[in-house]
């Protein structure tokens, strides 16, 4: 599911997210109650991705990178992705 922070005092391995960040995470993210809303749904509509989009890689390379998440360049999105989902749920 993707979420929006929509208050302070969430954190990443660098910081504080700041509000407004779109981020996905696998369940909803019940220690961060009040402090973001969610934007798509709980993920079990997903269709598989066999070729995402450029943009889309991208997208979870910033994520990770803001998040402190070093991974191999020629990492698959979905490993990228569940690395984003792990780090997030610390």
């Amino acid at each position: 599911m993707r979420v929006k922070i929509t208050k302070p005092g969430i954190f990443g391995a660098k910081g504080e997210i700041p509000v407004g960040t779109e981020v996905t995470v696998k369940d909803e993210p019940k220690g961060w109650a009040g402090r973001y809303e969610v934007i798509t749904g709980n993920g079990d509509d997903k269709a598989a991705i066999t070729n995402p989009s450029q943009g889309e890689r991208e997208e979870l390379k910033k994520q990770a990178d803001e998040l402190g998440i070093e991974y191999a360049k020629n990492v698959s999105n979905a490993k990228l992705q569940e690395l984003i989902d792990a780090k997030l749920a610390e």
